[in-house]
């Protein structure tokens, strides 16, 4: 939490670099679409020293543990005009949908709290089975009213629901078939609104892929707003 904390504030007072005054990537954001199964996916980010100095990148770092950078060769000092190259290795473990991290490059001449550099890498994972909404919200002394959470397969193939939990029992539900393997609606509702509560209600499936075999819906009592 203190990690990526530190990484908000840092992105926030960053000031803006002046042109010409750093490393110049071809492009700072790459947006690749990944194939459902992959575990991992690598990116390239090339750069070129365009100022008429010697630019030495002094470290480079990311909040994410899924990522991993390294420059090509290990090389660090770039004359002016020369070029390089930087790979992001992304760890893509049970990630999916649209997912942006970002990786931060000082060079020695960079304050402590102002990276010249912030390399962005959108991946999009595909969602073959997609809960909607994420969420669903009952407030504090609210009514107990029953809401319904979407299943949705995208895929060639059909994703059956095997079997399914809840971590709290204050939330009772029901799974409803409404396309075996292809769709589902799952309706929650809560047993006491009386106090915060928070649970998950976790969802088995039979996908061949691990990232898709274990989903969850969450389910949450908001506490009341002070008056």
């Amino acid at each position: 939490m203190r990690t990526l904390l530190a990484f908000s504030l840092i992105l926030l007072t960053m000031p803006a670099v002046v042109a010409g005054d750093a490393l110049s990537f071809t492009a700072n954001r790459v947006a690749v679409t990944v194939a459902p199964d992959a575990k991992k996916v690598t990116v390239p980010y090339t750069f070129e020293n365009k100022t008429e100095r010697t630019i030495t990148i002094a470290r480079y770092d990311s909040a994410c543990s899924c990522l991993s950078a390294q420059v090509k060769g290990g090389k660090l000092v770039y004359k002016p005009g020369e070029k390089g190259e930087m790979k992001v290795d992304f760890e893509l473990k049970n990630f999916s949908g649209l997912v942006e991290k970002t990786v931060l490059l000082w060079t020695t001449d960079d304050p402590e709290n102002a990276p010249s550099s912030v390399l962005t890498v959108a991946i999009t994972i595909p969602k073959l089975f997609e809960v909607s909404p994420l969420t669903i919200f009952w407030e504090q002394n609210g009514t107990m009213e029953t809401k319904v959470f979407k299943l949705k397969v995208n895929h060639d193939q059909p994703i059956r629901i095997l079997n399914d939990a809840s971590t709290n029992n204050n939330f009772a539900y029901t799974i409803k078939t409404i396309r075996a393997g292809w769709e589902y609606e799952l309706a929650v509702t809560p047993k006491d609104v009386s106090t915060p509560a928070f649970g998950m209600i976790k969802l088995t499936t039979d996908s061949p892929i691990p990232r898709y075999q274990r989903q969850m819906a969450f389910v949450c009592v908001r506490r009341q707003a002070a008056k």
